[in-house]
């Protein structure tokens, strides 16, 4: 016969195991953004917050970032200018 303690113990292992399983994978139309968001400003904010901190880590890592977001954005006003 097994002890209470060794069958609260199974008991235990297997609502943790078998409790919280997901149903569906999660798929990449299950996130849906309301807008999108200006990169080039969130990246100048960080590398202004690393300056500030004088994190240079963390400057170095967004700068490359702030530089293709604002190319993004220089690509896209000129498109629209060209098209106009």
């Amino acid at each position: 016969m097994i002890s209470g303690s060794t069958s609260m113990k199974v008991l235990f292992l297997i609502v943790i195991l078998c409790g919280c399983t997901n149903k569906s994978p999660p798929n990449p139309t299950d996130t849906i953004f309301k807008q999108e968001k200006d990169w080039e400003f969130l990246y100048a904010r960080e590398l202004s917050n690393a300056l500030l901190h004088e994190d240079d880590l963390a400057y170095y890592f967004f700068w490359p970032l702030y530089l293709k977001a604002r190319y993004e954005n220089k690509l896209k006003a000129s498109k629209k200018t060209v098209s106009e």
